[in-house]
């Protein structure tokens, strides 16, 4: 087996992750109130069109630019009441 295995036949790592983001981004963005593109939009500035071509898989972000997402989620997380 090489250094990056196959996760399905024919399916490379980082889709894998990137399905994760996905998953990541959209729960957030349900949690926050907001559409997933609208979230993009006030994390990092992202056009409209960013969230479509990353579920379509024309794009993928940088390491930095999920770091940035994540920051902002974290900071701008509703209130939880306590348990």
């Amino acid at each position: 087996m090489g250094k990056f295995p196959l996760a399905k036949v024919g399916e490379h790592p980082h889709k894998r992750g990137m399905e994760q983001l996905i998953n990541e981004i959209e729960r957030d963005a349900a949690a926050l109130g907001l559409s997933p593109q609208h979230l993009l939009r006030k994390a990092i500035g992202a056009s409209w069109k960013t969230w479509a071509d990353w579920v379509d898989g024309k794009s993928t972000p940088t390491l930095a630019t999920v770091d940035r997402i994540r920051a902002w989620v974290a900071k701008n997380q509703p209130l939880r009441a306590a348990e």
